[in-house]
């Protein structure tokens, strides 16, 4: 989604367009009003044409990112922060799935020259371009998260991707696409998927969108078609992304697509009526992350928070109080893992909407690599780079070249945590804690610069007094050092005797 391209409404006029009549909400969005809340992820390789945070133009680099991707530590964390579903990207506009399917290779073209795609790869026995991986990623996500009672939303545009063209791919929509290939995942997944957020629609040439003078609705119907042959129950919303908050003459979506470029209003109901006369489930959609100058915040990895813990919080209570829905976009590693500025801020609205109990990360103050508690060797050569852009908390970062350089970072307190960027050119550290070696621990990441504000040593069960933290270099061309997390004890108070 491109929020230069996406006209949203105000919160004033959204909460205006809201009636409440005697209908009920449809049973198969009940879930949603009582999940309360959930998280997407834009899970992109090459991204939104040039501008992602995910710039892979390789298949292999795609390709190992997804077998990569550690579904189980993501769904413990998922259960541990609170959040109750996820919308999850098949693709968006390069092409590259994160998904299996015979019938997008069957429907794919031949790779373009390789100026514009030199990591385009053909599939065997084949001159066509390969843009799926060998994982089903969302299934194995969808399976993990169905464990801890968490429940996955694919997100799909309602259009083809450029594939390398450069072009947006409109109308006439292929039938193999809206009909074979989401009637493929669908029946596929089945159950396992709870629903569908199509994007795109506004790019659908106007034949096929709102026929309402002959109550036909040519794309809308055969995409909740092809969803609901492998699920019947499944929420689908599908955005136009332009005037309104919803598609108001679309039949087939139960569900807001809510997209908004600020935190979303608070609805004045968590039901809405269309201008069919069908109730939908009130949704707000936004992202977390700070905007860049073209796409807006979706899916930025490169950007600090947009707002504090407590705003983001205190504004998905409300509207969950109201009976709405929110989905906060963030932003992960390609490995699943989480940066740990967004961590922190997410399980602080599970902590404030009460759908988690655990504070694990929610107390841990972030004290950033320039902060003066944080000490380093005088061995170390160290150089300061600033505005990084690349994810890094408070977008700097401290490193060295030497071996046997170190910090150290003097605290009160239960948990200790450290996290910082993993390269191609990172090697090893040896964590010290209280002066007792914690082990050796890698930087190292093969594909290229890809995984930010990563936990590297985190220990949450330490006893109440003062503790050291120590990092020192082992090997590996740079250590770099970005950000040290740490909670105070709680205070135990003991009942005085009478």
């Amino acid at each position: 989604m491109n929020s230069k391209i996406h006209k949203i409404i105000s919160g004033v006029a959204l909460a205006s367009s809201i009636s409440v009549g005697a209908a009920e909400l449809p049973k198969e969005v009940k879930w949603m009003q009582d999940a309360k809340w959930g998280i997407s992820h834009h899970y992109l390789a090459g991204g939104t044409l040039d501008n992602a945070w995910y710039q892979i133009t390789d298949y292999n680099e795609w390709n190992n990112y997804v077998n990569g991707f550690d579904v189980n530590d993501y769904a413990d964390k998922a259960a541990k922060l609170g959040y109750r579903y996820v919308i999850f990207t098949i693709t968006q506009n390069r092409g590259y799935l994160s998904t299996t399917s015979d019938i997008y290779d069957l429907h794919s073209p031949a790779c373009p020259s390789k100026q514009i795609a030199p990591g385009c790869i053909t599939q065997v026995n084949s001159n066509q371009a390969d843009y799926t991986p060998t994982r089903d990623l969302v299934l194995d996500l969808a399976l993990a998260l169905k464990a801890k009672g968490i429940k996955l939303i694919a997100y799909l545009p309602s259009h083809l991707g450029d594939r390398w063209t450069g072009k947006k791919v409109k109308a006439p929509y292929p039938d193999w696409f809206i009909n074979g290939f989401v009637s493929e995942r669908a029946q596929t997944w089945g159950d396992n998927i709870a629903g569908w957020w199509f994007d795109g629609w506004y790019q659908a040439d106007e034949s096929q969108q709102d026929l309402a003078a002959n109550n036909a609705y040519p794309v809308a119907d055969q995409l909740a078609k092809s969803v609901r042959s492998g699920n019947p129950n499944a929420v689908i919303t599908i955005s136009d992304g332009f005037e309104y908050s919803f598609i108001p003459n679309d039949p087939q979506s139960n569900y807001t697509q809510g997209e908004h470029n600020e935190l979303p209003p608070i609805p004045k109901s968590g039901e809405v009526t269309t201008a069919l006369g069908t109730k939908v489930q009130w949704h707000g959609f936004t992202y977390t992350s700070q905007e860049d100058p073209l796409f807006g915040g979706w899916g930025q990895v490169k950007r600090s928070l947009k707002y504090s813990n407590n705003e983001v919080a205190n504004r998905v209570k409300d509207i969950a109080r109201a009976g709405g829905v929110t989905t906060l976009d963030v932003a992960i590693n390609p490995n699943g893992s989480w940066l740990v500025d967004r961590l922190v801020q997410i399980q602080t609205v599970g902590n404030t909407v009460g759908t988690t109990s655990d504070t694990t990360y929610s107390g841990l103050e972030l004290v950033n690599d320039n902060d003066p508690r944080i000490q380093y060797s005088e061995n170390g050569n160290w150089v300061r780079s600033e505005q990084t852009n690349t994810g890094e908390y408070q977008q700097d970062l401290h490193m060295t070249t030497v071996n046997g350089a170190s910090f150290s970072y003097d605290f009160s307190g239960s948990s200790i945590v450290f996290a910082t960027s993993k390269d191609i050119n990172h090697g090893d550290v040896e964590v010290i804690l209280d002066g007792k070696s914690q082990g050796i621990f890698s930087l190292f990441d093969g594909n290229n610069y890809r995984q930010v504000q990563s936990i590297v040593f985190e220990k949450h069960d330490l006893a109440a007094g003062a503790h050291t933290l120590t990092v020192k270099k082992v090997s590996g061309d740079v250590m770099p050092v970005d950000v040290v997390l740490s909670k105070k004890a709680k205070k135990i108070y003991k009942a005085k005797s009478l």
